[in-house]
């Protein structure tokens, strides 16, 4: 029973972060689903077994057919050992104006209506730390405030493109600086309005009501990759659901790696002051792990820049931003201090990277060259296989590692999950007992 193959279902499925850490730990992926087909093109060139072990759908996440879902998986209900589902996280992502209306805001419903349908052992629900924050819109919420959310949100998106173009060409007019002040005081106006109202609730809160309806004990923690073995401090914020026919005591993965580098909070009963950790993997040690030697790895081809951004590069030293060397700049190859994170901004050799997301479809400069880091080396930071192969175009694939599950985090909750499944299947007696008798019986399984 030690090497026993537990099945996983994986929605938001992306580039496969989340399915390699999964799959290393002897997990069979019985249904997969991503509405990116560059994603699931790259999935599936690494795993080509998915093909044969699983249902492929390429559906958003709201069109997917429920009814015929457990005949697609091959598995009666409550037979599935574990549902992961990395949300897309844009509607709560620190970048942009967040609406409370966003569409993207409610795919935890249906994840969680897949999770009712499928009934799986263990249910697990990955997003960003701004998840814990996030509010949306009451079902009760009339139509036309809903409208009107949807309205003024997408004129403070409009106004802040607007506004960086003429920032670029140093055109910003006082008449245009009052429109975006008049934009502010509407969203400062409406919020007001909706919690007055009580129309916003708590997303994280609607998940454990929602869980608990339909019969799961629920936790969440944030966890931080780079205790996991990944060369970035991403933090992730973990929820995970276990029926409540079975026992309530699943772990988080215990950290590994450590240092005063990572901020994040060790919300872990059994760590002490006295708790030895290793030292977290550098950048410098995550990317000597490269074959600089291979010229065929199109992942590991770097970006074509221009003279000038390879001469503004020069100035930016290690783990600093290009905002802080902006006053020795020459004037040619001064920029607007409002300009996005990527490359502006240089990795340090030491020390971890922050979240890769790419800007312009390239990431954070290089820590000793002057060129932004390749797709090949920001996969590796974030600890991808050395041979994993990403498609579609150079924008689309680092886009696949900046959305990604990190490899090591995902590894690290695949082993808790096999350590809780084991003791359900093995050392359980009255469990499998159980089970045997609903078997020989002929009833419906309680598993």
């Amino acid at each position: 029973m030690k090497n026993k193959q537990y099945t996983i279902f994986e929605t938001f499925v992306g580039a496969g972060g989340s399915h390699i850490g999964f799959k290393k730990n002897n997990f069979k992926s019985v249904y997969v689903n991503d509405n990116n087909i560059d994603c699931i093109k790259t999935l599936l060139l690494n795993n080509p077994e998915i093909e044969q072990t699983a249902f492929v759908d390429y559906n958003s996440i709201i069109d997917i057919n429920v009814d015929n879902l457990l005949n697609r998986i091959k598995l009666e209900k409550r037979e599935l050992d574990v549902m992961f589902g990395g949300i897309v996280c844009k509607g709560f992502s620190l970048a942009g104006e967040r609406s409370p209306n966003d569409e993207r805001n409610y795919f935890y419903h249906k994840q969680l209506e897949l999770v009712n349908e499928t009934k799986p052992k263990i249910s697990i629900i990955e997003n960003v730390k701004a998840f814990l924050n996030g509010k949306v819109l009451s079902e009760e919420t009339p139509l036309e405030i809903k409208q009107k959310v949807d309205f003024v949100w997408q004129q403070l998106e409009n106004y802040k493109g607007q506004k960086a173009e003429l920032r670029k060409k140093n055109n910003i007019s006082n008449e245009f600086l009052q429109k975006g002040l008049i934009l502010r005081k509407e969203k400062e106006e409406l919020l007001k309005l909706l919690n007055e109202k009580k129309y916003l609730i708590s997303v994280v809160d609607d998940i454990y009501q929602i869980y608990d309806r339909i019969g799961y004990n629920v936790s969440h923690k944030i966890l931080n990759t780079a205790w996991y073995g990944a060369a970035t401090k991403r933090e992730r914020v973990i929820i995970v659901a276990t029926r409540k026919d079975l026992p309530n005591n699943f772990q988080y993965p215990i950290p590994k790696y450590h240092s005063n580098e990572i901020s994040t909070k060790l919300d872990f009963d059994n760590i002490n002051k006295n708790t030895k950790f290793l030292k977290p993997i550098s950048i410098g040690k995550a990317l000597s792990k490269i074959d600089y030697n291979n010229k065929n790895d199109i992942d590991n081809i770097p970006m074509n820049h221009s003279k000038k951004t390879i001469e503004r590069f020069k100035y930016i030293k290690a783990g600093k931003n290009i905002q802080e060397r902006m006053n020795e700049l020459p004037e040619e190859l001064k920029i607007s201090s409002f300009y996005s994170r990527g490359n502006t901004m240089r990795l340090d050799m030491n020390s971890l990277a922050p979240t890769l997301v790419p800007g312009h479809s390239n990431f954070p400069v290089h820590p000793i060259e002057h060129r932004s880091i390749t797709v090949r080396e920001a996969a590796t930071i974030t600890g991808f296989p050395l041979d994993y192969k990403f498609a579609g175009s150079h924008t689309k694939r680092c886009e696949h590692v900046g959305n990604a599950v990190p490899p090591p985090l995902a590894d690290a909750i695949a082993k808790e999950c096999v350590k809780y499944l084991d003791n359900l299947y093995i050392n359980n007696k009255v469990f499998i007992k159980k089970q045997q008798r609903n078997k020989k019986n002929g009833s419906i399984l309680i598993n």
